[in-house]
């Protein structure tokens, strides 16, 4: 076999035609961004187990929390139904005549001859009704008197009056309207 010879080095340089440095050139600057993109994806994988680290710890952490939320919806459905019912007072409060004013009135100008059976009051109409026993018809009169001459009543109305011969004192059943602020209207 014939031997053939092989020159591998270039008759011309290569080096200083423009393609040639435009080889080197790219050669050199290209194991650099090489360098930098290995550089990169390997700051990239390393950090990845550290960022699933945080990750977990903060899914964990999530639970936890969400577990403590958990265990006080309880008290706090509870607090929410007090401050409800709270507030319902508050505003049955707010509507409601005061029962013990009414009451302190009418005692006010009742003799010690009248005895009630029954006191009942309308918050819608603003009515009194009273069922009782008065021992004297002195005492009955003064009663009605009392209730025509207050500011607070209005419509005094004296429905029922019967005494059984039998029995002790007149029975009487009466009506009233309430004006809270004590003014009558003429």
């Amino acid at each position: 076999m014939p031997n053939k010879e092989i020159n591998l080095i270039p008759k011309e340089e290569f080096e200083k035609k423009p393609l040639g440095k435009f080889l080197l050139w790219l050669l050199s600057v290209g194991r650099w961004i090489v360098i930098f993109t290995e550089l990169v994806v390997i700051i990239a994988f390393i950090s990845r187990f550290k960022l699933d680290r945080d990750l977990t710890n903060l899914y964990e952490q999530i639970k936890q929390k969400q577990a403590i939320i958990n265990s006080y919806s309880g008290f706090e459905k509870e607090f929410k139904s007090f401050q409800e019912k709270i507030s319902k007072i508050k505003e049955l409060e707010k509507d409601q005549v005061k029962i013990t004013s009414i009451i302190s009135t009418i005692s006010s100008f009742t003799p010690g001859d009248i005895i009630f059976s029954t006191l009942n009051y309308e918050k819608e109409t603003k009515e009194i009704k009273i069922n009782g026993l008065a021992l004297s018809e002195e005492g009955l009169g003064g009663f009605v008197a009392g209730f025509s001459n207050s500011p607070e009543f209005t419509d005094v109305n004296l429905s029922s009056i019967f005494k059984k011969p039998e029995e002790i004192g007149i029975k009487f059943s009466l009506t009233a309207k309430y004006l809270p602020g004590g003014i009558k209207q003429k």
